[in-house]
């Protein structure tokens, strides 16, 4: 069972430029770190990916920031899962934690 991997966030403040809240934060078996940790890491691959479609008749500098995204995500999701086999073949659990900032800035207007 999941145990604390989504705290509630506070009410934005108006004069508050930036939130932090607790997005992860408990003990979790190699299974359930994986199924949580794969699919945020999938998530972002996914997302990366259908901007990089959208984007690859535009910007190249952009279509190359996302596909850059892409390799290094990869490249986490290859640790991850090398961390996971560990726990598991040592029977270990994971402690996973995670907080998430969202700052307000403003809109950059383009040319």
């Amino acid at each position: 069972m999941l145990r604390n991997d989504l705290k509630k966030m506070k009410r934005p403040n108006a004069n508050q430029m930036t939130e932090k809240f607790t997005f992860i934060d408990g003990r979790f078996s190699p299974a359930e770190a994986a199924d949580i940790l794969f699919s945020i890491i999938n998530d972002k691959i996914k997302f990366h990916k259908v901007k990089s479609l959208n984007l690859s008749h535009g910007e190249q500098g952009t279509n190359r920031n996302s596909e850059e995204r892409i390799r290094r995500l990869k490249d986490a999701k290859k640790i991850i899962e090398q961390s996971v086999l560990k726990a598991h073949r040592a029977g270990f659990e994971l402690e996973v934690n995670s907080t998430i900032e969202i700052k307000l800035v403003k809109m950059q207007m383009s040319e």
